[in-house]
C-alpha cells in the first residue's frame, strides 16, 4: 500500500544513516506485511524517503495529497525553501524526532499539523553477554578534549574501555563490542534520531550520557535546543552535562547499574512493530 522513494545509488559499501533508514524501514514494512513497491507508482500512498534534486523530479509525478517527504530532508537549499513555500504540494513532512520538528516549526515556520513526528524501527537484538572489558566508548562529533576526560577518569577508577569512533568501524562492531560490556558512555553529538545509539539500546547495555543541549551546525541564525538522545528514559541510564560533573553523575550511575532495561524502552517505543504501526498511523491521517 506504500510507494517508497530513495536513491540507492547514494550508498557505497558500508551501512551509513540514510542507508540504515531505509533498510530498518523495509524490514519493518515486511515483518508486519504491509505492501509496498520501491521506486515505482504501484499504490495510492507515496513516500519520499530522500527528497534532494532527484526526488523533487520524481514529486512531481507522484499524487501529491499522498505524499508525505522525509526524515532525510534538507530544508536549507532550493529543494527545502521548495517544501516551505509549496505547502499544499504534499502531505507531511516527518521530522525524525521533537526537537526537529520544533526546529521545522521556530526557524521555517512550517505549521505544526504539517509535520509529523517518525523515528525508523529498531532491530532488537539477540546479544548474547560474555564480558571482556568494562566500558564501551562511543564517541561521535565531539571533542578530543572531552574524549580524554572520559577516558582519564575511566582510568583513576580502574575500569577498562575501548572506544568506537563514529564511521570508522565495520557494520558488525558495534553489536560485537555491545556483547563484551557493561555499559557504555556516549560522548555524542545531537542526533535527529540515533540509530546506533538505539541500537546499544538494544543490546539492553546501560548507557552513561555525556548530553549536549543545543544544535548549531547551520550558525547562530539557526541554533536550536537539541540532544545526543532524542529518546529515552530514566530505565536507560543516566544523563550529565559537564565534565565537572562526571565523578558524581558516575557514582549514582553505578550504583544503579543492573537496574537499567534500554532494552525494554526500545521495545515499547522503537521497535519495528511500533515504528510500522506509526508509519501507518500518519498515512491513514
Amino acid at each position: 500500500m506504500i510507494n517508497l522513494y530513495y536513491e540507492e545509488s547514494y550508498w557505497g559499501g558500508k551501512m551509513n544513516g540514510p542507508h540504515k533508514v531505509v533498510y530498518n524501514l523495509i524490514k519493518s514494512l515486511q515483518q508486519e506485511s504491509i505492501e509496498f513497491a520501491v521506486n515505482e507508482e504501484k499504490y495510492e500512498h507515496n513516500f519520499l524517503v530522500q527528497y534532494d534534486h532527484a526526488a523533487h523530479l520524481k514529486h512531481s509525478k507522484i499524487e501529491l495529497d499522498t505524499c508525505i517527504i522525509g526524515p532525510q530532508v534538507w530544508l536549507f537549499d532550493a529543494y527545502g525553501r521548495f517544501l516551505i513555500d509549496h505547502q499544499d504540494y504534499y502531505k507531511k513532512i516527518i521530522a525524525p524526532s521533537q526537537w526537529v520538528k520544533d526546529k521545522f516549526i521556530s526557524k521555517f515556520n512550517l505549521p505544526k499539523n504539517k509535520i509529523s513526528i517518525w523515528p525508523v524501527g529498531i532491530e532488537l537484538l539477540n546479544t548474547k553477554k560474555e564480558i571482556e572489558f568494562d566500558c564501551l566508548i562511543y564517541f561521535k562529533r565531539r571533542t578530543s578534549y572531552e574524549l580524554k576526560v572520559v577516558q582519564d577518569f575511566l582510568n583513576s577508577i580502574g575500569l577498562t574501555y575501548k572506544v568506537l569512533s563514529y564511521g570508522n568501524y565495520p557494520n558488525d562492531e558495534l553489536e560485537n563490542l555491545c556483547s563484551k560490556c557493561r555499559f557504555s558512555i556516549l560522548i555524542n553529538g545531537t542526533e535527529s534520531q540515533g540509530i546506533a545509539v538505539q541500537e546499544i539500546m538494544s543490546t539492553n547495555t546501560p548507557l552513561f550520557v555525556w548530553d549536549i543541549t543545543e544544535w548549531n551546525d547551520q550558525g547562530e541564525e539557526y541554533k536550536v535546543p537539541a540532544t545526543s538522545i532524542p529518546y529515552w528514559s530514566d530505565e536507560c541510564g543516566k544523563v550529565f552535562y559537564s565534565g565537572d560533573d562526571i565523578e558524581v553523575a558516575f557514582s549514582e550511575f553505578y550504583a544503579k547499574i543492573d537496574q537499567y532495561n534500554p532494552r525494554r524502552y526500545i521495545e515499547n517505543n522503537l521497535s519495528l512493530k511500533v515504528s510500522a504501526n506509526k508509519l501507518l498511523e500518519i498515512i491513514n491521517d
